[in-house]
């Protein structure tokens, strides 16, 4: 895992000095998610999300989420991490994420389950035009419970210099998320 963060991290330094974009890494977001979980059911829940622009090239970033599954199974989970950011061209950025990961499911009689865990993600951010954003990506997750990839996808629709909303979703084996965001920026 070192050697492939240390290949992601020398091919998102090798665009640094070629090109620069105009992606904001300073937001707070909020979302409505809908999960379909192989083991716990169908849910759905509200999410925040955050993050803040260190350097031009570095951000810090977290997140909470609670969710309410069908089966009377709660779960909540937050990440906190630190990314770097750098252009590839004036309208693609190449991200790199490093986080913390933790969740709680609260399972009915009680009982509940932690799992913790690192992730490393890596990802892009794409400019179609003034007003549509895409962007995607995979997430390694090394968790209490095992290794787990996650793949990422959405678009934000700009609807100004200061708010955009979006779709994104995340599939990994076990769950598949569906989530509506609301996205305030500040630069």
């Amino acid at each position: 895992m070192l050697r492939s963060l240390f290949v992601c991290l020398v091919l998102a330094l090798s665009g640094v000095a070629s090109a620069q974009s105009d992606f904001s890494y300073t937001w707070l977001q909020v979302s409505w998610s809908d999960v379909d979980s192989d083991n716990y059911g169908a849910g759905d829940g509200l999410g925040l999300s955050a993050s803040f622009e260190l350097t031009p090239n570095f951000h810090i970033f977290g997140g909470y989420s609670g969710i309410d599954a069908d089966s009377n199974v709660d779960a909540t989970g937050w990440d906190a991490g630190i990314g770097l950011n750098t252009p590839l061209s004036g309208t693609m950025d190449i991200v790199v994420q490093l986080s913390y990961q933790t969740t709680e499911i609260d399972l009915p009689l009680g009982a509940s389950v932690e799992n913790d865990g690192l992730g490393f993600g890596a990802g892009i951010r794409v400019g179609a035009n003034d007003w549509i954003e895409v962007h995607g990506g995979l997430t390694y997750l090394d968790l209490d419970s095992g290794n787990e990839t996650v793949f990422d996808a959405g678009f934000l629709l700009n609807l100004g210099d200061a708010f955009a909303v979006g779709v994104a979703g995340t599939w990994d084996d076990e769950v598949s998320t569906w989530s509506l965001n609301g996205r305030l920026y500040f630069d």
